[in-house]
């Protein structure tokens, strides 16, 4: 079942009165609480935002939303390096990456620093489901103000207390996943069980 719409941590946050209105000219912001997302497959992450006059919108994307009034900006399609997946999609913010500053690359080779919010995740798709096309969404709050999302190959992450070495030059040597191994798929090593009994007596089983 598609889940389409997901919970996220709930932060403060800006868009332009001119997203909202036929004011295209309108060069001012609206406060906003940003409390959710939505994920449709082929298009930009958009998210569900409460205005500080009190109106509810749904589906603005990545792209209109700011977490202060943006010192430089860059194409939408810079922010967000791929399109979501499908419309199965989760949420984490996990705990380990809580605040953790990282220098992301953009599409156009530049570098911008962020600050880690969570990260959006999508399965049951085609891409998801084949190991080298695989891909996680991290999303960052970028020191210019607008938001990200990026996969694990955009990000240098920064960490005082662990990161303490220099990737090498050469980052072509790093391979992608081809396979999810399987543990039940080496005939050779399955065990049977009596399962009668909690604590089993386990016997290796012929090879087929």
């Amino acid at each position: 079942m598609a889940t389409l719409n997901e919970n996220i941590p709930s932060f403060k946050a800006m868009v332009k009165k001119s997203f909202f209105t036929k004011n295209k000219e309108d060069t001012e912001f609206y406060g906003v609480y940003v409390f959710a997302l939505q994920s449709c497959a082929g298009t930009i992450l958009t998210f569900h935002v409460m205005t500080d006059s009190g109106m509810l919108r749904s589906r603005v994307p990545i792209s209109e939303i700011y977490t202060h009034e943006p010192t430089t900006d860059i194409p939408f399609n810079y922010k967000q390096l791929w399109d979501c997946f499908s419309e199965n999609v989760t949420v984490t913010e996990y705990s380990f990456l809580a605040y953790h500053r990282a220098q992301i690359l953009l599409r156009d080779a530049t570098t911008v620093w962020g600050t880690y919010l969570f990260t959006v995740d999508w399965y049951n798709n085609p891409y998801s489901d084949e190991p080298s096309d695989y891909k996680c969404g991290h999303v960052f709050a970028a020191d210019d103000g607008f938001l990200l999302c990026m996969p694990n190959n955009r990000i240098f992450w920064r960490d005082s207390n662990w990161v303490t070495k220099k990737l090498p030059d050469n980052l072509k040597q790093f391979k992608v996943d081809t396979e999810l191994p399987s543990v039940e798929n080496q005939s050779d090593k399955w065990v049977t069980e009596d399962t009668d009994s909690f604590y089993y007596e386990l016997r290796k089983e012929e090879t087929v």
